[in-house]
């Protein structure tokens, strides 16, 4: 699966010319839109050729970064003070190939947008798991409390669609600084769940998978032409 993402990349680089081509560095961190515990660190490879009428095909090949605490407690208590809850600590790194289409906003073409869906690998991650449950009643003893590491449980492949804006400011030459504000989210979750999941409670996470919301910055050669 990887050779054959990594053929269709390299298809795309070799495809016929256009008249303006972007090749362009960037890194950046974002925040998840829930259950944050970290920034997320992302950055890569950004690649496209004009195909007319304002519109681009390209794509990116790059690193983003998961840093989640889940805290689902008891009578809406938090940092384990419920009498019973699920507090579950992710830390993942994936490595995305997404190919992607682009659109100028303006005029001039310094402000792009842009979607990509891609399919990533993991290359690091840890996920760990307290569930605890304090109470009981006449009947059953329902006491519990234990630490597990969850991480065999990570997704190794996750699909993400990506969407955002690109600005650009001129450097010099054919050079450009650009920023960008990228929103991406996840199909599935980044760790299997289910009832055969033995870390599964009445507090447990049905899915994580968060938005995240990041600010990049990079350089890029643009060989741009004024409209």
């Amino acid at each position: 699966m990887k050779r054959i993402l990594l053929l269709v990349f390299l298809s795309v680089l070799a495809t016929g010319s256009f008249s303006q081509t972007l090749i362009g560095l960037y890194g950046g961190a974002g925040l998840a839109t829930s259950n944050n515990y970290d920034v997320g660190i992302s950055g890569g490879l950004d690649f496209a050729k004009a195909i007319g009428n304002k519109t681009w095909l390209g794509a990116n090949v790059f690193y983003q970064g998961f840093s989640l605490n889940y805290d689902n407690e008891a009578n809406s208590a938090r940092h384990g003070d419920g009498i019973a809850g699920f507090i579950e600590r992710n830390s993942t790194g994936y490595v995305f190939v997404a190919p992607k289409l682009v659109h100028d906003v303006t005029r001039n073409g310094l402000i792009k947008f842009y979607v990509n869906v891609g399919v990533g690998f993991k290359m690091s991650g840890f996920d760990s798991v307290h569930k605890w449950n304090h109470s009981y009643d006449s009947i059953n003893v329902r006491r519990y409390d234990s630490t597990n590491d969850n991480s065999k449980n990570i997704n190794s492949m996750l699909v993400r669609v990506g969407t955002g804006f690109i600005e650009y400011m001129h450097l010099g030459g054919n050079w450009w600084f650009t920023f960008t504000e990228d929103f991406g989210f996840i199909g599935g979750s980044l760790v299997k769940t289910g009832e055969a999941n033995p870390a599964q409670t009445p507090y447990s996470a049905q899915k994580l998978n968060p938005g995240y919301i990041s600010l990049q910055i990079g350089i890029t050669h643009y060989k741009y032409r004024r409209r």
